[in-house]
């Protein structure tokens, strides 16, 4: 089996919870203490900050918590059952709960996921990345690792599935790894696999369609903001922040792995590398891909003078793909995770009803005591955020920790003068950082499709440990640039 076969196979290995499989028992017994603890909140009297609709909206919220954090069902399961019972029991007005998929930001869910689609299934990126590589004189394992932790960056905002990026990201790592003779476990393979890695799936928060999670917070935050925060600006707010990190962890990388021996060192500078597999000439399909893909970021770049929302730019590109065959009907069915996209309309659903119930101010009155001490200092606030939503990451997985943490923190910071984009970005930054495998679907992929030869999970903790301090780092020294931008009083 291919290495690229063994990255798509391991695909559907990863996700397992904080809990792991405790006993056959685990699901019922979870099922059953979760609606235990709703029934509980449910039976709480109404208060001056909350009425009832509100009391009974944080019961059934929290048995989808629980659910959510012993992995009980599928996200997007989990949802459907909370809008269920938004209705039935009353909490809110179909209207209200179905709000969610009339919205235009659910079309651009949609739009981006399909373009995503189409990517993947022609291949597209993987070929581009092996003639890029092609193209340069790779005759020393740096070189290698910074053109693919680049190539990851630039790769982000066209794919917006993390694990489908890694996919394309080992095979080309790996096999400049075999090209170079370079040993498994190596400092040299742990360089250049953590770089792929890092830079093909961990820097998504740098754009609005870097990854799912994005997209979720992006629709979570309100309508006002999100008019304000589209493509661009979200880019522009991200790219100080992201480009800190990127040296950062480039830069540790070869500091925490020098090749072994001076010999060693001088042996890679002087053997060329021999051309990886040639894919061939672009084809007439490809060619498409490539030029809706220009388009459409150009479009998005080009807002501010033509107007036209990314919905509609990304709709249209996703409408080329549509009528030129590239994404062909069973694509277009089987390449989309329906799943996924109907779990962010229900997203958009408890964004409005949080809103409407007025959850979202008794949660930033509840959180509010609690950042009381940093709430006077931007760089402290937001460094508190990263240290809970890590800590949050432990137990939840990644899109119910940002789901819930930007539900909390946002209307939180939006009374100290944050604009919510810079929360959600500080989230989003923060969740990309963990420490132990279970916690990341694309971290599982990489360490599972090479049978562990690539790197160890000692050296991974080393570079995730700098990550996360290179966050840090990044967001405190993003804030004057913020305020700079008016998102920060």
């Amino acid at each position: 089996m291919s290495l690229q076969a063994k990255s798509i196979e391991a695909i559907g290995s990863v996700g397992e919870s904080a809990f792991g499989s405790l006993s056959p028992l685990r699901k019922p017994l979870l099922l059953l203490g979760s609606v235990f603890i709703g029934f509980s909140i449910w039976k709480i009297p109404p208060s001056d900050s909350l009425d009832i609709a509100g009391i009974h909206f944080l019961a059934t919220l929290t048995v989808g918590v629980v659910l959510w954090i012993g992995d009980v069902f599928d996200d997007y399961v989990v949802g459907l059952m909370l809008l269920m019972s938004w209705v039935v029991l009353g909490i809110a007005p179909s209207k209200l709960a179905l709000a969610g998929f009339s919205h235009s930001s659910w079309f651009f869910v949609v739009a981006a996921l399909g373009l995503g689609a189409a990517v993947s299934k022609s291949g597209l990126l993987h070929r581009l990345a092996i003639r890029v590589l092609n193209r340069i004189p790779l005759t020393y394992y740096k070189t290698h690792s910074f053109v693919l932790f680049l190539s990851g960056v630039l790769v982000t905002p066209l794919l917006p599935t993390g694990k489908a990026r890694v996919v394309i990201a080992l095979p080309v790592s790996q096999a400049i790894a075999k090209a170079t003779g370079i040993a498994d476990r190596s400092n040299a393979s742990a360089a250049l696999s953590l770089a792929a890695l890092i830079g093909f799936s961990h820097m998504s928060f740098m754009f609005l369609t870097g990854g799912e999670f994005c997209l979720i917070g992006w629709n979570l935050l309100p309508l006002e903001a999100k008019a304000e925060f589209g493509w661009m600006t979200w880019f522009l707010a991200a790219l100080p922040a992201g480009i800190l990190i990127f040296l950062f962890v480039f830069v540790a990388i070869h500091l925490l792995f020098p090749l072994e021996t001076k010999d060693r060192e001088a042996q890679l500078k002087n053997d060329m590398l021999p051309k990886l597999e040639n894919p061939g000439s672009l084809s007439q399909e490809e060619w498409v891909g490539v030029t809706v893909l220009a388009a459409t970021l150009i479009g998005w770049l080009t807002k501010p003078l033509h107007g036209i929302d990314e919905t509609w730019i990304a709709l249209g590109g996703l409408l080329v793909f549509l009528t030129t065959g590239c994404l062909d009907k069973k694509s277009f069915r089987n390449n989309l995770d329906w799943g996924l996209i109907v779990f962010f309309g229900i997203i958009n659903s408890m964004a409005a009803i949080t809103q409407h119930l007025k959850i979202d101010r008794w949660l930033g009155d509840v959180v509010s005591p609690i950042l009381a001490t940093v709430s006077n200092n931007n760089i402290e606030f937001l460094i508190a955020v990263i240290v809970i939503v890590v800590l949050t990451r432990v137990f939840l997985r990644k899109a119910a920790a940002i789901t819930l943490m930007t539900l909390i923190l946002v209307p939180v910071g939006q009374t100290i003068g944050i604009h919510p984009g810079v929360i959600l970005l500080t989230i989003l930054a923060a969740s990309e950082c963990f420490f132990l495998p279970y916690q990341d679907g694309p971290y599982q992929i990489a360490y599972s499709s090479t049978n562990g030869q690539a790197f160890s999970h000692k050296q991974a903790q080393k570079i995730l440990a700098v990550k996360f301090l290179a966050t840090i780092l990044a967001v405190a020294l993003s804030v004057p640039y913020w305020t700079m931008l008016g998102l920060l009083h």
